[in-house]
């Protein structure tokens, strides 16, 4: 199976929404999406198998100031667990990196362990917590990570 990650667009609404109802039971509306689809200050990028072009995967984030905000992480169910996530957010430090933030910040649910040990995988670490964050009450954790780390001279 052969993947790229590109920038996704409005022309991708559908796709997002179902990918979102398939991996996180609906977390955002259609208009959510449509917003996050073609704000400036925000990037939305998807994985896609390029025989048959279905979105296997995406990550969204809010570009605020000098910190990147992930506001989505999500991989289609059939297709978790083999690195379509790691190979997402990769893309996405790599991106922020080039557009020079110092801090990249997310929220977890809090027992979402498989999503926790994920994350610290990927360098984030635990700096707060959101109580009752979530629509089924649950608190979330705020995860950051250090990006283009400066000299302590400069």
């Amino acid at each position: 199976m052969k993947l790229t990650i590109i920038q996704l667009g409005i022309m991708h609404l559908n796709d997002c929404v179902d990918l979102d109802q398939k991996s996180l039971n609906g977390l955002w509306t259609k208009s959510q999406w449509e917003r996050e689809l073609t704000d400036p200050n925000r990037i939305c990028i998807g994985i896609i198998e390029l025989e048959t072009k279905k979105l296997l995967g995406l990550c969204s984030a809010w570009l605020v100031i000098e910190e990147l905000h992930i506001t989505f992480i999500a991989v289609h169910p059939l297709h978790q667990r083999r690195g379509l996530g790691k190979f997402l957010l990769t893309d996405l430090i790599k991106r922020s990196k080039s557009l020079q933030t110092n801090h990249i910040h997310l929220e977890v649910k809090e027992n979402n362990e498989p999503a926790k040990a994920f994350y610290k995988s990927m360098g984030f670490k635990r700096v707060g917590n959101r109580t009752n964050f979530y629509k089924d009450g649950s608190d979330a954790l705020i995860l950051k990570k250090e990006n283009n780390k400066k000299s302590k001279n400069q």
